[in-house]
């Protein structure tokens, strides 16, 4: 069973603490890590759970993992 969603999407509103850009979130098969396209760093969904919005919920929503 494969799901045709996205793997990695824009997370808008989510900034990078080391260079500002907006973060790109990359799913894998039971997590969603949060990274920057631009220096490479990689952040926990619990870092910036009070960003995420309703598309990026609704994102998530098709990742099976434990919730937040």
């Amino acid at each position: 069973m494969f799901s045709h969603r996205k793997r990695s999407w824009q997370a808008r509103g989510m900034e990078c603490a080391q260079c500002g850009l907006d973060l790109t979130a990359h799913r894998g098969c039971r997590e969603v890590v949060l990274r920057c396209p631009s220096c490479g760093a990689a952040y926990d969904l619990r870092e910036y759970s009070a960003e995420m919005d309703d598309d990026f919920e609704e994102e998530m929503g098709f990742v099976p993992m434990d919730r937040i």
